[in-house]
Parts: structure tokens; sequence; C-alpha cells
């Protein structure tokens, strides 16, 4: 299990943070967002949904299982400078992935995210079950158990006491960035301003009831977002070492400007220094609170834990294909984080030998693969990030209104051929808002229209669609098998009521922003002009793309299709987000597509509502269903995610969704060769 709950507390941040994600779509980081700022099924009938419930199974004679002596440096190539070396002020610091791969290994968290399959599992806390906590009067109090015997790396107690401390810190000294997704505070109505309504809810106060019990108090039950995949993960400071710089701190800033060296750990690394701009340097914790432990995790969404940590729990449905198992170390003796200014140095130095894997903040460029191949004694791996590439269609209008005309297009657009044949396995095929890889909420058992057709079939079956709706042609479009090809294609397309269909446009990012989807959209062109749709695709500027498309008013009805992308969080509660009428673009929200539907609304004022995991999961399969059913989105891939190390180091396993690097390169996990 990783420690590196920074990095996974980011992910569900994405939405959340949505506005500036768009405003930062450009930048280098990442291309992801909107954009960046997410399987068709052909059935109507519901999925089976049920999964067993989380169990935690209490160990009475631990079992001592101690790995290999920490021995050895690893190292780690990254790309950005470490601007910190203080984990509080990182927090709050923009673009800091560097301080999320450095030091977020160094803070625990009650729970966290499972390598590699993201399921929430415990840490510090006692049980596998999220306690829910309960009603009194208009406030909700939700008492954390806290695991006996953990200890900081300097043998110092890790109890209650230091979760309390870091939130009511937060609270106190109104600490910005990622603090306020992870603690965010009640705030009252100030009564001498009548115009602004400054009051939100949030955390009132975090209170230790003794060294093994924690007490949130919010001015509602919160929801998930913001507890299971919000509080729950956020990252722990130890009060004995920070408790005087926090008492002498009138603001924040008083508190970021301390140093952050020496401030024990409780992960599977120590920061132990740095020479700015060179490199940065952890060693291993002795007292590492997983060290000895042995997991094993569950395509299925499932995860067993059994520890020489005395503690052992099971999470969720293990009765799928094992993806990884694995003895939690660390095995080496110190982590060096060199740093470099671009890849092309960093990929010169583990040609080299002079580091072992290259912790990137973004895929690895496909022009350095062939380099990295070429040397022999480095591996390459790919992965599907956690993002999705997608087609949008304006059902506000016809003939995009019409789920049947949405329908046929989705089952023209073959994203095996495209993955494989024409990008060159640049994307990854992706059928679902949920991606297979986030498999605690993934619907296995939705899948593509028209799945594993041929050209001929496609095409036959999209005008079959068209029929049954009422849909004619004054030429219908016909395979020619001596061409193998359409021939006569489609002309004069009419609606159910007559309405011919005009000229559309699809929006797409144009090839030097993304080739990828710029060659998705001129594919999508032919396909739909074969049925008979006259599409023109129009390579237009990113931000052009979301100005127009997240118009409000009467404004939001002049786009017909266009193609962008999201990243995505763990907790699918952008289904809500994305397709609610509530949340209609039109009217400020994040429903570009404008879909409605009574039925689906209702599920997403449940997923809200709903405080257990496992039935939001079961609510997530359902509304990621009705999505690929009705197509106001059609997901058409994923991108990939290139990594690549010395050969000799053994992971746990190498396919995850976003890589290994979301899980910070796994310090605690990753072998060496002998």
């Amino acid at each position: 299990m990783s420690e590196t709950r920074g990095l996974a507390r980011l992910r569900w941040l994405a939405l959340i943070a949505c506005v500036g994600l768009i405003a930062a779509a450009c930048s280098s980081r990442s291309d992801s967002s909107q954009e960046e700022a997410g399987e068709t099924s052909l059935s109507t009938e519901a999925p089976s949904t049920t999964r067993p419930p989380a169990t935690t199974t209490a160990v009475t004679e631990p079992v001592e299982v101690e790995p290999p002596g920490p021995t050895g440096t690893l190292t780690y190539a990254i790309l950005q400078d470490l601007p910190t070396d203080n984990y509080w002020a990182g927090l709050d610091t923009e673009d800091n992935f560097s301080v999320d791969y450095v030091l977020g290994h160094t803070a625990p968290s009650l729970y966290t995210e499972a390598f590699p399959n993201y399921t929430l599992v415990p840490s510090m806390a006692a049980t596998a079950e999220v306690p829910i906590g309960e009603a009194d009067g208009e406030e909700w109090v939700i008492d954390v158990p806290i695991r006996e015997g953990l200890e900081w790396s300097d043998g110092e107690a890790l109890d209650a006491n230091d979760v309390a401390f870091t939130v009511t810190t937060a609270i106190s000294l109104k600490l910005g960035g990622d603090f306020e997704s992870m603690y965010p505070a009640a705030v009252e109505d100030d009564p001498e301003t009548t115009e602004v309504d400054e009051s939100a809810d949030g955390i009132i106060s975090a209170e230790a009831v003794d060294d093994l019990t924690v007490r949130f108090i919010w001015s509602r039950r919160p929801q998930l977002a913001e507890w299971h995949f919000g509080a729950l993960q956020g990252a722990v400071f130890p009060e004995h070492f920070w408790a005087e710089t926090v008492e002498g701190a009138e603001t924040r800033s008083d508190l970021y400007a301390a140093s952050g060296k020496g401030s024990p750990s409780a992960g599977p690394l120590i920061y132990d220094g740095r020479e700015p701009g060179v490199f940065a340097r952890a060693v291993a914790n002795p007292n590492y609170l997983h060290r000895g432990s042995t997991n094993i995790a569950y395509d299925s969404g499932g995860f067993e834990h059994t520890g020489g940590d005395g503690f052992s729990y099971t999470v969720g449905d293990t009765s799928g294909s094992v993806l990884a198992e694995w003895t939690e170390g660390p095995f080496y003796g110190e982590v060096i984080y060199s740093v470099y200014e671009d890849a092309d140095a960093a990929v010169l130095a583990l040609i080299e030998g002079e580091v072992d894997y290259l912790l990137g903040a973004s895929s690895l460029e496909r022009g350095l693969r062939s380099l990295v191949l070429e040397a022999g004694t480095l591996d390459v791996i790919a992965n599907s990030a956690h993002a999705i590439r997608y087609l949008s269609f304006n059902t506000r209008k016809f003939p995009m209104s019409d789920p049947a005309f949405r329908q046929a297009m989705a089952c023209m657009i073959d994203k095996e051929f495209m993955a494989n044949d024409v990008l060159q396995g640049a994307a990854i095929p992706v059928n679902s808002l949920v991606p297979p890889g986030n498999a605690f909420w993934a619907n296995p058992d939705v899948s593509s229209w028209c799945e594993n057709q041929t050209a001929k079939d496609r095409l036959a079956s999209a005008v079959q669609i068209l029929k049954d709706a009422g849909w004619t042609w004054d030429v219908e479009p016909q395979w020619n098998d001596d061409n193998r090809d359409v021939i006569p294609k489609g002309e004069g397309l009419r609606g159910p009521d007559g309405t011919s269909v005009g000229e559309l446009e699809l929006l797409a990012p144009g090839p030097s922003f993304d080739p990828l989807r710029a060659t998705y959209a001129l594919f999508i062109e032919d396909w739909a002009q074969d049925l008979g749709v006259p599409l023109k695709a129009e390579p237009t500027g990113f931000n052009a793309i979301v100005e127009e498309v997240f118009a409000t008013g009467d404004a939001a009805l002049e786009w017909d299709m266009y193609i962008l992308g999201w990243s995505l969080t763990t907790y699918p509660f952008y289904l809500e987000n994305f397709f609610t009428t509530a949340n209609d673009s039109a009217s400020g929200g994040f429903n570009t597509p404008g879909y409605s539907n009574p039925d689906y609304d209702a599920l997403g004022e449940e997923l809200l509502a709903e405080g257990d995991v496992n039935r939001a999961a079961e609510i997530v399969q359902e509304m990621d269903a009705i999505v690929a059913e009705d197509v106001p989105y059609l997901v058409l891939f994923a991108p990939q995610i290139l990594e690549t190390y010395q050969s000799e180091l053994q992971f746990p396993s190498t396919e995850t969704l976003d890589g290994i690097q979301h899980f910070g390169g796994l310090p605690g996990s990753v072998l060496p060769a002998d």
C-alpha cells in the first residue's frame, strides 16, 4: 500500500477546481482538465452492481513478516525543483507535483487510495469500514478510531492528537491550496454585511476524544467527496515537531516560512535535505506503519492487507483476478530525487545509468521512447491516463436532440481501429466515463456501441438504428463489397418529422495542440458523411472551444458537436456535474450537452446525498450505464502514460491507471534486482 496520499488526493480536486483547470489547460504539466479542466451499452437493463460490504478482520496474533533491511540507493529523475521543504507550504503551492513526489511520502492520513486499483483503505484508521457518524442537533459528529501503537519516525506516538492538531491548524490559520479541500472550514455569515453571505458548510472542529479517537464536527453531514475523498485522506502532521511553530504563527505565512527539515515521517521515507536545483534526499523510515505487511489487490476492486504491522483487513470484492501481491518495504536505504531541466536530459541520465526511474509530471514523450528502447537496459511501460477525450453532442438542438442520431453516430465510430491502426497505440480506447482501472467504481458491463463489428456491419447497424426511430434518406447509404467502402454515401437525411439535417460543425483542437484529437475529428467527419450527416470538422483553438461550449443563455444553442477532454477523479461525482439538468452549462454549470433526464437527475441527487461508499458505487454504475446508452457524450479514448526505468527494478505491478507516477514511483514498495 502506498502512503502517497498527497498524490492520490490531488486527483479528486480536478473537478472541484474545474474553473481553474480550464484556465490552466494549456500548461506544460499535463494535457488534462477541460484540458484540461472519465462503454456504451445496447442493453436497457441496469447492470448488476452488488458489492460486498467493506469488512475488517482483527488479528489476534500478528503475522511477523520482516522485509530485508533497507540498503542501497534508489534515484528518481524529477523535472521540477522542490520549491520548499515545508510540506505545509507545499500543499498551498500551485503546480506542486515535486512537493508531492518528495514530501508526500512522509505525511500519513486516516485512509488512502490503494495501489494499483484505487480502492479506499485504512492507513491510520483502525477499521476498514469508514465511520459515517450521526447528527447532533444541526451538526454532524463523526468519531474515527485510530490504530494503537503507531509511531512517527523519531519514535513519538502517532495518534488522534496529531490529527486534531493538523485540522485545527488548517482552520485557525486559514490555510489555502489543498487544505481548503482536505479540511474545508465551516464559516458563519458576518451579520454586519447584508449584501454578501459569507457562510459555508464544512468542519467546525476536530478534537482528540482520547489518544485513539479523533472527533470531527461538521456543520452538516459531509458528502463522500468531502469526507471519504477529502478529510479522511488529508495529510497529518506531527504535533510534537510543529506545535511551537504554529503557536508562534500569526498568519499562514509565518508557518510556511519555517524549514521542514527534521520533521518526523510516518511514511516509508524520511525527508533528509536538499540542494536547491540539484537534488533532494530521503532515507528509509524504520518505523513505517505498514512495513512488513502483505497486500493483494484485485481487478474487481477488492484489497487484502495482512500485516507484519499487526493489522489485517479485507475491503470490497475480492472475487476478481489478482492485480498485484507484494510485501511492503522500504527496501532501499536512501532515495535521491535528482532535478533535470527537461525530459531529454533526464532520459540521457537514464541511458547512462545515473538514475533509476523518470518520475515525470506527464507522459514520457513518444519521440524519446526509441532512444530508451535502444539502450537495452531500460523498460518502457504504458498505462491509461486517468483522463478521457470525448465527443459531445448539443442535445438542445436537432438532430443531436434525438438519441437515435447520437447512437447511430456512436455506432459508426470504431474506437479500436482508431487507437490501434490510426493512432498507432498512442491512445487507449475507453467506453465509459469511469475507466476500468478505477476498479471499485467502474461498471464492467458497459460496452461500446456496435462493438467488434466490421465497417460493413457498423454501417448496417447505424442505418437500422435510424430507421427504427423513423429517419429516412433520399439516398440510403450502402456498403460496396468490391470497393470495401460506402458507395453510395447517404444523402438527404431527414428526422422522424421530415426535418432535413443541415450542415453541422465539429469543433476540435488542431494538430499543433493535439494531433490525436485532430485526427479523430477528421475520421468522425468521414464516418458521419458516409451515413449521410453533412458534418465538417473544424480545427479550433482550445480556448475558443471552451468559450463557445460553456456559453450561457441562447448562445448555448450555437455549437453542434465538439471534442475535448477531462481529468477524472477517483470518486466519480463528476457524473452528477456533467449531466444533471440543474448543471446545464447554459445556466453556468458543466453539463455542456444540455442533457436532461429525470431518472438520471434523481440518481444524481441520490449520489450527492449518499454516505455509504458501496451504495454510491452502485449509483455511479447506474449513471454510467445511462450515459453510455443515451450518448450525450461519446467517450473516445484515454491518453497514454509512458514511463521508463532501469530494467532491474521490480515493481509490485506495472499496470495501474495513471501510471506508477501517480503513486510517486512507489519508493516504499519497489525492489532491487537482487
